[in-house]
């Protein structure tokens, strides 16, 4: 027999137990359920055509098989994506969710449309139809957006955030000895809340505010523009409010939510992106997560951002900084607020002494030696969440120095020169009557 033979005969036994192989397993079929519709989403009919397009062969009950989907293997990893793809959101059951998951629900999906994640690329490339245009994302913002009107805060939440004040003010909160650390080990870290500001965030999504610090690790980073990736040691405190808003449309920070935080470091964490994760919620701190899963969780979340080392919020510019463009700005946190009118995110900020008073609660004047900075930004959308709202560009410091005399300094982009004297009593007054953010230790 030649070689030439032999080598066709092999090839040809070869297929031959390939096509055996493949018809057998065609009898090993994963079960692919259909259970029935409690509760379809309720949408308009636009935005429920782009959802059952895109979505729904994965996210529902409805789940609709082209023949190539039934061919095994590709049969197995198509109803791994079915379970996986109802576990995670399921419009079939869309009555099971309560509203604010159901809104949380839709922001994450139109983030994951717009991070080009979902649908899967691997499910796309067969099924075209899936595909969703600009169009089709559009129509997703308009109605998703639409989700999160601006609302009037009730005297219900007020007096959530004013009783949790009181506590915490009394040093009653938190209501735990001792903070048990997250399911991964990583210990409660005291004292973030007197780290500076890396930067903020208005999440209308969600109807929360945030605040990002970092330790002097991750601002050494942020001087340097070195934050790509960032220094091992870096760590960021993102903490998160209630937005309390008034009839004027500015929020203040209302009840406090959670912390999280994030830690730099490549080797111990290398299985998690090179971060460590962990939150603590309540007024308990309660640790988030049961199992040590929950940081696949923050990774799964992050994972769009892994050009940005995994960090979401970018860091401002020098220019929109307010210790870069007026000398003697101070850098501890006392409280946040958002003008939704005039689209504006201000911060106000403390020395020591300021920072001492206003988080004791008490009553009447800021003493002798206190110097509080207010710097107002206005706001843009943030490109990196659909959902969010990050600082464009620091407009205005002002500065209120207590002492015999109490003075006030004022200052305006673009050329950050004092402004002329005058009676700014209105003013004084109100930056020294803003109620300090609840911020436990």
């Amino acid at each position: 027999m030649s070689i030439s033979n032999f080598l066709r005969k092999r090839l040809v036994n070869i297929a031959l137990v390939i096509a055996g192989v493949l018809i057998l397993i065609q009898f090993i079929r994963p079960g692919i359920s259909h259970p029935p519709v409690t509760g379809d989403i309720q949408a308009p009919p636009d935005v429920a055509r782009i959802l059952h397009a895109s979505c729904y062969d994965c996210h529902s009950n409805e789940t609709k098989l082209k023949w190539f989907d039934k061919i095994a293997p590709a049969s197995w990893l198509v109803a791994g994506h079915i379970r996986d793809g109802r576990e995670a959101l399921n419009f079939s059951n869309w009555d099971s969710l309560s509203a604010g998951d159901r809104k949380a629900n839709l922001f994450l999906s139109v983030n994951q449309v717009m991070f080009g994640t979902m649908p899967l690329p691997s499910y796309t490339a067969f099924h075209g139809d899936a595909r969703l245009t600009e169009k089709d994302i559009n129509i997703l913002k308009t109605y998703v957006g639409g989700l999160a009107p601006v609302k009037i805060s009730d005297t219900s939440r007020i007096a959530v955030a004013q009783q949790q004040f009181s506590k915490w003010a009394a040093g009653a909160l938190p209501s735990v000895e001792e903070v048990q650390p997250a399911p991964n080990g990583i210990p409660y870290i005291h004292d973030y809340r007197d780290w500076q500001i890396v930067n903020i965030s208005d999440r209308f999504d969600n109807g929360t505010m945030r605040v990002i610090l970092g330790n002097d690790v991750a601002i050494e980073a942020i001087n340097k523009h070195q934050t790509n990736p960032w220094p091992n040691g870096a760590i960021f405190a993102k903490v998160a409010w209630e937005q309390l808003t008034d009839s004027s449309l500015v929020a203040n920070t209302g009840e406090l939510k959670q912390v999280e935080f994030m830690i730099k470091d490549d080797k111990k964490y290398a299985s998690t992106a090179g971060w460590g994760w962990a939150r603590w919620k309540g007024n308990d701190l309660k640790p988030y997560g049961k199992t040590l899963t929950f940081t696949q969780e923050c990774v799964n979340c992050h994972q769009p951002m892994k050009d940005n080392d995994f960090v979401f919020t970018p860091t401002m510019a020098d220019a929109d900084r307010p210790d870069k463009v007026v000398s003697g700005v101070q850098q501890q946190l006392i409280t946040s607020v958002i003008d939704n009118k005039k689209q504006t995110h201000t911060v106000l900020l403390g020395n020591g002494i300021a920072v001492q008073h206003a988080r004791s609660g008490a009553a009447g004047a800021y003493p002798a030696g206190s110097v509080l900075t207010l710097a107002t930004w206005s706001q843009q959308e943030d490109a990196h969440w659909f959902g969010a709202k990050i600082p464009a560009h620091l407009q205005t410091v002002e500065t209120v120095k207590v002492g015999a005399a109490t003075t006030y300094e004022s200052y305006q982009a673009p050329s950050w020169k004092q402004l002329p004297a005058a009676d700014h009593s209105d003013r004084i007054n109100y930056i020294t009557h803003l109620k300090a953010s609840v911020i436990f230790n």
